[in-house]
């Protein structure tokens, strides 16, 4: 059989074509194992969670200075508890994000002072950090936290013999938050975490605490 020009003209840009095509879906197949590596990426989205474990409380202040300089000094620890909110983005293996928290309630302080005692009754606190940290493995993140705390709480005073409070006033201490923890990736949308904070509020008001818990992830 004879090939004129105008047939082996016609057949090059197909040759030519299936290349290309060929070039293409090379190029496709080698690329999915990149696209598959950001389902690997457990700790991106919004974020919901709650916690709860153990928390030491303690305050160290002067009160009714001066001639008195009397101190409030007073350590309580127990169960504690709160809810979150926050937003994590992951790129490779780095994890920055945002988190809001608020616990209600909280540890009653209290010390004697001349002619009676003052206490701290914790209403309820709430926290705004930052947190930046690593992949140790796929599902295994290792982080740190910093950022706000605040604490709104009633001073009382009563007087000795009484249970019912002579002087009562709202108060607020805010400071700073820190501490770090590890948080394993159960799934792309459930994780449990482990975590350490230190809280350091104005008033020379701090506690440590040490807190587990579940977050789910959208």
């Amino acid at each position: 059989m004879m090939y004129s020009q105008n047939t082996i003209r016609n057949v090059k840009p197909l040759g030519v074509g299936l290349a290309a095509l060929a070039a293409s879906l090379a190029m496709l197949a080698t690329a999915s194992p990149t696209h598959a590596q950001s389902s690997d990426e457990h700790f991106q989205g919004v974020t919901i969670g709650a916690q709860a474990g153990w928390e030491d409380r303690t305050i160290d202040a002067t009160v009714l200075p001066d001639t008195l300089n009397t101190a409030l000094d007073d350590r309580r620890d127990g169960f504690a508890y709160a809810g979150y909110v926050g937003y994590d983005h992951q790129l490779d293996r780095f994890v920055i994000g945002v988190e809001a928290g608020f616990a209600p309630g909280g540890k009653t302080l209290r010390a004697s002072i001349p002619g009676g005692s003052i206490e701290l009754d914790s209403k309820w606190s709430a926290d705004l950090s930052v947190r930046g940290g690593v992949t140790v493995t796929e599902r295994l993140l290792a982080y740190g936290r910093v950022g706000y705390a605040i604490n709104r709480y009633r001073i009382r005073g009563f007087t000795t013999g009484t249970t019912a409070p002579v002087a009562s006033d709202g108060e607020t201490a805010d400071g700073v938050i820190f501490g770090g923890g590890l948080e394993y990736a159960l799934s792309d949308n459930a994780s449990v975490r482990a975590e350490y904070r230190r809280k350091e509020l104005d008033g020379s008001l701090s506690s440590n605490q040490v807190l587990g818990g579940v977050t789910l992830r959208f």
